[in-house]
């Protein structure tokens, strides 16, 4: 008997969710991916461009040539640490991808070297606790010190962590309690823009830094916890996970090896960027005899059969029936998908609005004066307030991973090819309508974003050169924000979940349990391997993806 299985998005948790369920179920079972746009892969998008200005990014197909440079829209690097790191590893390596692969060791500069806008000039944070200590602290770090030693001596909170499971409180609020106000603002406010372009002031202590509050709960102090190693969030089923991925027997000895080398190295990217992983994981897919890729379909609705055995996909260009649905879909639109049987709180977790604009200079123009990462901006309640609001940061991708360009520039440049330097602007995030006069997303032109991007690059870094490639991208509801008590509600949503569902749907993408791309590979690895155990197959375990919250 034939069991049929829906992923629903071609995002990197989708593609994720379907070549792990390719090699691990029956040959008997079908799976069919349904992605709504014309192209797999997400947000992750990697192009070369030639020299120009770019409203949009434009088509693969763009003839190419010795001047083009990559850019990226999505995220343009991987840390390989952690569970999830480790499983994205074995995933490049059971793809071949080795070649393609560029690394960044830890003692390079861009992995030591990060800085945040704050009074009017670039602060360089300390990279160790000797400079901490003994070199003289950027204004950014004025408190820090005095905030950390104050954070040692501290009574544990009012938070009861230990007896109360849905206990959770905003990362700002934790982090003003435990240090202060000036630390909360002005250096976490500023970490929380660069990884969820959020509001510290909403943002889940418990779902965005867990480790945080975990330290608190084990040893009374988060500085006590970091001196005494920290507190190892790590489930069982990750520990298994990892296990595997080591000792796999369908590896080689040099696969396995180069695994555990990447595993030091600060980030990994390629050559060609990071949509190489995604295109190779749909290339991979469609070349199994059980899986179907349908691109072009968006999925409008979901719906139990009225035998309750199957579930009815309904697209844009015809219908699906499937055994089990896996919906990755954002969790705002999987809300309007399951319009006739609702989840709770699946609106409870919005996505933030980001401009993102790519800007190249040459070489010879135009010199970075900082040799780092790039740098983030605090707060908007920061008391001092930024000469260009609503800028979230800048990387230096030229800085970042060298020499993704550097062929195009030999073959084109006289003075032996420097890579040119290249940098991404990120713009609005939680503070979109307040940087764009109250204007919603859809009623600001990339256009304008690119100038934006560009008058602030000028005030932060004093570049007025006109860059060789320009390239602006307006993502909407790009970056799910976890909000203060997601745990709880996800919770409630397991247990809605399987309780209307009966292990015909699970859950899986940015919008659960990790929005960074390792995250949503092991999150879909998991996934999988729930569900060869479960009740489709004839088990009596209803699976719904979100398992990994539960209380035992």
């Amino acid at each position: 008997m034939t069991t049929r299985i829906a992923v629903l998005g071609g995002g990197i948790s989708g593609l994720s969710a379907a070549f792990y369920l390719s090699r691990l179920v029956p040959e008997t079972t079908k799976i069919v991916l349904i992605e709504g746009s014309d192209r797999a892969g997400g947000w992750i998008r990697s192009q070369r461009v030639s020299p120009g200005t770019y409203l949009s990014t434009p088509n693969d197909n763009t003839p190419q040539n010795p001047e083009d440079v990559l850019l990226e829209v999505g995220p343009r690097s991987l840390r390989p640490v952690g569970p999830g790191g480790t499983i994205v590893l074995d995933m490049i390596s059971q793809l071949n991808l080795q070649p393609e692969v560029m690394s960044v060791p830890k003692t390079d500069p861009s992995a030591k070297n990060r800085y945040i806008y704050y009074d009017d000039q670039i602060n360089t944070l300390p990279s160790s606790l000797p400079s901490l200590l003994f070199k003289p602290s950027p204004p950014v770090f004025k408190s820090v010190i005095q905030s950390i030693v104050n954070e040692f001596h501290a009574p544990p909170g009012s938070a009861d962590w230990a007896h109360d499971v849905d206990a959770d409180e905003s990362l700002y609020s934790f982090v003003e309690r435990r240090f202060n106000r000036h630390v909360a603002l002005n250096l976490v406010g500023a970490i929380t823009h660069g990884v969820y372009a959020g509001d510290a002031k909403n943002l889940s202590v418990k779902s965005t830094f867990r480790v945080l509050c975990e330290n608190e709960k084990v040893h009374g102090s988060v500085v006590k916890g970091m001196i005494k190693g920290g507190v190892d969030l790590q489930t069982a089923n990750d520990k298994k996970m990892v296990r595997e991925c080591l000792e796999n027997p369908g590896s080689t000895e040099q696969q396995k090896t180069w695994i555990q080398d990447m595993a030091g190295q600060s980030v990994i990217g390629f050559k060609n960027g990071t949509e190489t992983l995604t295109k190779s994981l749909r290339d991979w897919l469609v070349n199994q005899p059980n899986v179907e890729l349908v691109t072009g379909e968006q999925v409008s609705s979901v719906e139990l059969t009225s035998s309750n055995n199957e579930c009815k996909v309904t697209t844009t260009k015809g219908t699906h029936f499937a055994d089990h649905v896996i919906s990755t879909l954002p969790a705002n639109v999987l809300d309007k998908v399951l319009a006739k049987t609702p989840l709770m709180h699946l609106k409870e977790t919005p996505g933030v609005d980001v401009g993102v604009v790519n800007l190249v200079y040459d070489p010879y123009t135009v010199q970075l004066p900082y040799d780092g990462f790039g740098f983030l901006t605090p707060h908007p309640d920061s008391d001092y307030k930024l000469p260009v609001p609503g800028t979230l940061g800048v990387v230096f991708d030229s800085n970042a991973m060298r020499g993704q360009d550097q062929k195009q520039n030999q073959a084109n440049s006289v003075g032996g090819g420097e890579d040119p330097v290249k940098m991404t602007v990120m713009i609005g995030g939680h503070q979109w309508q307040k940087t764009f006069g109250g204007r919603s997303v859809g009623q600001v032109s990339p256009d304008e974003v690119l100038e934006y991007a560009q008058k602030g690059v000028q005030t932060y870094l004093g570049i007025d050169a006109n860059p060789t490639h320009k390239m602006a991208n307006v993502l909407s509801s790009c970056i799910p924000q976890y909000r203060v008590g997601h745990e709880a509600r996800l919770r409630q949503l397991d247990r809605q979940t399987s309780d209307l569902y009966r292990g015909r749907l699970s859950l899986a993408g940015a919008s659960y349990l990790g929005v960074s791309v390792p995250d949503c590979i092991k999150n879909s690895r998991e996934l999988a391997e729930n569900l060869v155990r479960s009740s489709i197959f004839g088990h009596s375990k209803l699976v719904t993806g979100l398992e990994r919250i539960r209380v035992p």
